[in-house]
């Protein structure tokens, strides 16, 4: 029993000291360095592109002959599917900090680091238009290794983690 009680006791002391004194909020020292937009800049970040190669792929989403790949964080690779023996990129979709799209009626919506945003397509596909935003829907990204950023201010944004390799 004293011996389940001494490691007990052990193990919390040495998790209070990998925490930083500011309530258990954050670990000291991450590995990754995060990617900050002001807020001006990520809600005016959203472009279409034309295509370019994928990088990291994730979700994949199939919308009547269309494939919206998800590149994490990056945004959208927009894929005509039509002729599935050979798929032709067409553009790519710039949306920082996402992670996911739906698609209903004529609009998809997307979170964009922190906030919901609703989007259309024109008719040709060749634009994008910002219906309507709703900020600060979703919760402060964090890093992988469980890290979040202390901003100076509430004009930035965490759109992305990057490992750190120094």
């Amino acid at each position: 029993m004293k011996n389940k009680l001494f490691t007990l006791i052990l193990c919390l002391s040495l998790i209070s000291c990998w925490y930083s004194d500011d309530g258990g909020d954050t670990i000291a020292n991450s590995l990754y360095e995060p990617t900050i937009l002001l807020r001006t800049e990520l809600e005016s970040s959203i472009t279409l592109q034309e295509a370019r190669a994928i990088e990291k792929t994730g979700k994949i989403y199939v919308i009547g002959n269309y494939l919206f790949v998800n590149e994490p964080h990056v945004g959208f690779h927009i894929i005509n599917n039509s002729d599935p023996s050979n798929p032709v990129a067409e553009k790519f979709l710039t949306t920082p900090g996402v992670t996911d799209i739906i698609f209903k009626g004529d609009s998809f919506y997307i979170n964009q680091a922190v906030d919901l945003v609703a989007l259309k397509f024109n008719d040709a596909m060749t634009s994008v238009t910002e219906t309507k935003r709703i900020k600060n829907t979703f919760p402060v990204m964090e890093s992988p290794d469980g890290y979040y950023h202390q901003t100076t201010s509430d004009d930035e944004i965490v759109v992305n983690w990057t490992l750190n390799l120094n």
